[in-house]
């Protein structure tokens, strides 16, 4: 039996002239570096949508937030 090693990528896009053409082409490259590198298959991929800034925030550079639980 092989040992597989577990690969991570995290990626937060820039909103601004942001095109699902884009987004398509940067997942390509990161399905490009994951995977069974035999057979080229993921076994996970996991998106999570970051939410906007309060505008405070905003102000001091903070371009995505993820919260939980409150």
């Amino acid at each position: 039996m092989s040992s597989v090693s577990r690969k991570t990528a995290t990626l937060t896009f820039n909103p601004h002239n942001q095109t699902i053409d884009g987004v398509q082409s940067v997942v390509k490259q990161i399905l490009g570096m994951a995977g069974c590198p035999q057979c080229g298959r993921l076994a996970v991929l996991k998106v999570d949508f970051l939410g906007d800034p309060p505008p405070d925030l905003a102000k001091q550079g903070v371009i995505g937030i993820e919260t939980g639980g409150f």
